[in-house]
């Protein structure tokens, strides 16, 4: 509470009430003493009451201009006996001195600042009396993150149309798994015959993963940056040896100068002949499934069939047919000297059954 004792400093008021005992009033020295003090009307109503005559009338209208806003308290004053007498060109009425208090008060200043702000996929316009960005980010309820990007620096001036836009930085962790597929490459091999290829080193794809830590700017990946690779299967190149043997020289009969006379007695059909002799290399259950869905293709187990625009002959569709005399002089007839050389054939070239139905389902031959 302020000192109200014997000892308190006088204020602006007092000061100029305290001169018009000794002078007529100065209309100067009343608004300078009201502006230092604006809420000071409420003293001067009490003071003005023990006056009289045109030094009152005089005050009441100086301290209704200064005040600015036509008060109650001086309204009681002018209307007071002491002012009764006040000189008529001193017009005292309320609505007078209330209107006057209107056209002559000082302005009040209004400005605003008007910025937009875009933030989180939403614009609005943020009215300011000043200040600067962090203060309109602020009375709109903004929050910004330490890694979020702010179109202007926080401790910018605001000014009128300044645009503020703030984009969301954030991270995650993506794991991606990456092929490497592997490539093929011939060798030549003394150990084959010229026209046979068998694989060597089958091929096999690398596969890795390698991890990313990922800056999304607004949701939308800016940047990467790995962080970890891991090899989970190494590469391996396919490896496909290409004989450059000479064959035998067959004789005009059909057979070769090492060759038998007749191949394999077997007993049974011809699939069932096929099964035994694939059996006999260690070739059952996938293995044997695998020659006997190549060779149902091939021919259907006929050891007669003909394809007549290659050439190709018998079970294995041998071409031309006269390579199967490498196993015996009766090719043409009998299926087991066929199904020897076709499952010679195979282990030469492919390794297996398997291999050469791969080879068979890719390319369509063998």
């Amino acid at each position: 509470m302020k000192n109200r004792g014997r000892h308190a400093a006088p204020g602006p008021v007092d000061r100029v009430f305290s001169s018009s005992t000794a002078a007529p009033w100065d209309s100067t020295e009343v608004l300078d003493a009201v502006a230092e003090a604006p809420s000071a009307h409420h003293v001067a109503r009490r003071k003005l009451l023990n006056l009289s005559g045109k030094t009152a009338a005089v005050l009441a209208s100086a301290l209704v201009l200064a005040v600015g806003v036509f008060n109650s308290d001086l309204t009681d004053a002018v209307a007071s006996p002491q002012l009764a007498g006040a000189p008529a060109y001193l017009d005292l009425r309320a609505e007078t001195l209330s209107s006057r208090a209107v056209v002559e008060r000082a302005p009040i200043n209004e400005d605003r600042v008007v910025v937009t702000i875009t933030a989180d996929g939403e614009t609005v316009e943020q009215p300011l009396g000043g200040g600067t960005v962090k203060d309109a980010l602020e009375a709109a309820g903004i929050v910004v993150g330490q890694d979020d990007i702010v179109s202007e620096h926080l401790e910018t001036a605001l000014e009128e149309g300044l645009h503020i836009s703030i984009a969301r930085v954030g991270s995650s962790i993506v794991t991606e798994e990456v092929t490497d597929e592997y490539t093929t490459s011939k060798v030549d091999s003394s150990s084959l015959y010229k026209g046979e290829e068998k694989v060597t080193t089958p091929g096999i794809d690398g596969v890795s993963q390698t991890t990313y830590r990922v800056t999304l700017v607004d949701g939308e990946e800016a940047s990467r940056e790995a962080i970890a690779a891991v090899v989970s299967q190494e590469r391996q190149d396919e490896v496909i040896s290409v004989g450059t043997k000479d064959r035998p020289v067959a004789q005009s009969s059909g057979t070769s100068s090492s060759a038998p006379s007749s191949g394999p007695v077997v007993a049974g059909s011809n699939r069932e002949i096929g099964q035994s002799l694939a059996a006999a290399r260690g070739w059952t259950g996938d293995q044997w499934q695998c020659l006997d869905s190549l060779w149902k293709r091939e021919s259907n187990w006929s050891h007669t069939a003909s394809n007549s625009s290659s050439g190709a002959y018998g079970i294995p569709q041998a071409l031309p047919g006269s390579k199967m005399g490498s196993v015996a002089a009766d090719w043409r007839t009998n299926p087991a000297t066929q199904i020897t050389w076709g499952l010679n054939y195979i282990a030469g070239r492919y390794g297996n059954p398997c291999g050469a139905w791969a080879s068979s389902q890719s390319r369509g031959w063998y």
